[in-house]
């Protein structure tokens, strides 16, 4: 049996041979020495220079137990290199030698941190003779980036009058969602557990798609199928075009007793429903194989992955900042119809960021941009059950909202709170009704602009007439030696585009409750007219109801 010569006489020999690796290549020291003032220190088994005078760290493996051990050690050499010799970071690269069976061992590692490593670092499979001798040496391709799977805010409902229907319909929708490319999915089975007669489909299963996968390429349906697809125009406009696809792939063949679009929004609605019950979370592909836990995929499809529009609830670590990113992208995302909080939030997150020390913030958003939905569903039913305490409670549940709260891992750091709120100047409105109509000329006019998801827009035009904005409150919350807390720096945040010369004529800052109140019979008598031609009832609405 042929035993694999040393380490150390391969290294001998590779050592003169470097060009075998890379043309330019010159050696400098072999089993080079790095002291560490902070710890222990290692050895380098080539240290070596390239055509442009780089300093190349040259690491050769030829065993699985020391190859485990090998991304440990070039990160702990480049480190080394700049501390203790001071050789800038931009002057190192890194190159790891290993012969074929232990690159089994160093490819997802290597691949790992060459990803996101500043460093230049490369591999090569080395093939030796039985003396040890190189023979040549192939460059090893490292792998790409992965997926990283998440859930996307293409949602669809399948609805069914018998619970059993769904079982056929997931298998289906598996089937046909993989045809496209979409091989992870989640299914949601909700069961509706209200007064009876109120639903006409009882059992649904809802539907949350994964990311297109693009090593498969284009999906086939713009090839294989009569099905509506996206032309490159809408393709540029839908951030999920491929997943968009896949959808009219798999509601082209498969049906339930009845099918509705879906959104975070609406799953949202669903689960906050006490009439409707979640009782079984199906999965598919990398879903099914991964860690995951059920609160995973009831946050995703809630929006507070990414793709919430109205809702969000998330939080974050400061000094993670991989998690940071993706979670302030994601609360922007939510506020995208609203510039004033957008321009507020935004601000506020990244002055956290960089507060010293460690902060978790949690974030909860609620951005409707639809004041008369609010003031249709927070009113009474009659003007003789007004009461501003009643008015308050009611508001509470659609009056929007932004709450954040930047907790610090130190006990001894202050407490960063945000609060959102929608404010009036306190200058009475006089013509009320005539105000309104000049955005929304009736109730349908509304109803309209909600169906084609611009209610945002004119919703801005509307808060300007009534002299309200999107504004917040800032303050901090100073630990105390005796336990406790005490408030400084509460400021008011008003949008920037508010000038000096526009606030000093305001009256003051207050509340939707306060302009409420203070408009209460005009804005009764608006909300019963939306309202009767609505056929709006206090009980919430339902899928297929």
């Amino acid at each position: 049996m042929t035993t694999t010569p040393h380490e150390n006489h391969i290294r001998g020999f590779l050592a003169q041979r470097l060009h075998l690796l890379e043309p330019g290549l010159r050696r400098v020291d072999e089993e080079y020495v790095l002291t560490n003032s902070q710890g222990t220190g290692g050895r380098i088994d080539i240290l070596a220079r390239d055509r442009h005078n780089m300093w190349v760290v040259i690491e050769l493996k030829r065993a699985n137990q020391t190859a485990r051990e090998a991304t440990q050690e070039i990160t702990k050499y480049v480190e080394l290199l700049r501390r203790e010799k001071r050789i800038p970071s931009d002057d190192i690269r890194v190159i790891v030698v290993a012969l074929e069976p232990q690159w089994q061992e160093l490819l997802a590692p290597l691949s790992n941190l060459a990803r996101n490593w500043q460093h230049d670092l490369r591999g090569y499979s080395l093939r030796i003779d039985d003396d040890g001798v190189p023979l040549d040496a192939r460059r090893v391709d490292l792998l790409p980036e992965p997926l990283d799977q998440k859930l996307t805010p293409i949602h669809f409902i399948y609805l069914f009058e018998h619970r059993d229907g769904r079982d056929r319909c997931w298998k289906q929708v598996v089937r046909r969602a993989a045809e496209a490319h979409v091989d992870d999915l989640v299914g949601v089975d909700l069961d509706y557990c209200g007064p009876s007669g109120i639903v006409m489909y009882p059992h649904a299963l809802y539907l949350g798609f994964g990311r297109a996968s693009s090593r498969k390429g284009r999906p086939p349906c713009g090839q294989e199928c009569d099905h509506e697809i996206l032309d490159k125009t809408e393709r540029d406009e839908y951030e999920h075009p491929d997943e968009y696809d896949a959808l009219c792939h798999v509601t082209s063949s498969v049906f339930g007793d009845s099918a509705e679009t879906a959104y975070p929004e609406k799953f949202l609605t669903l689960a906050d429903d006490p009439h409707w019950v979640v009782n079984q979370v199906r999965t598919s592909g990398a879903f099914t194989r991964g860690p995951y836990e059920t609160g995973d995929f009831i946050n995703a499809l809630r929006g507070n992955d990414g793709g919430a529009k109205i809702r969000f609830h998330n939080s974050a670590s400061t000094k993670i900042v991989s998690r940071w990113n993706e979670f302030r992208q994601a609360a922007m995302e939510c506020l995208a119809t609203n510039e004033d909080w957008a321009e507020i939030v935004g601000g506020w997150l990244d002055l956290v960021r960089e507060l010293p020390g460690e902060y978790d913030v949690n974030l909860h958003i609620y951005n409707p941009c639809d004041l008369i939905a609010a003031l249709v569903h927070a009113m009474p039913q009659s003007i003789r059950e007004y009461h501003a305490e009643t008015l308050t409670k009611s508001l509470s549940e659609c009056e929007p909202m932004v709450v954040a709260i930047a907790q610090p891992r130190d006990e001894d750091h202050p407490y960063h709170i945000l609060r959102g709120v929608l404010h009036w100047n306190g200058i009475g409105i006089p013509d009320l009704r005539r105000r309104v109509e000049q955005v929304f000329h009736d109730s349908t006019d509304w109803q309209l602009a909600r169906c084609v998801d611009l209610a945002w827009q004119a919703d801005h035009e509307l808060l300007n007439l009534l002299e309200m904005r999107y504004a917040a409150h800032s303050s901090t919350l100073i630990p105390l030696t005796q336990g406790g807390f005490e408030e400084h720096d509460n400021t008011v945040i008003l949008p920037q585009d508010l000038k000096p010369e526009i606030v000093e004529n305001w009256v003051g800052l207050f509340s939707l409750s306060d302009f409420i109140d203070r408009h209460r019979e005009e804005i009764f008598l608006l909300v019963q007219e939306y309202r009767q031609h609505l056929h709006i009832l206090n009980s919430r609405n339902s899928p297929s109801a």
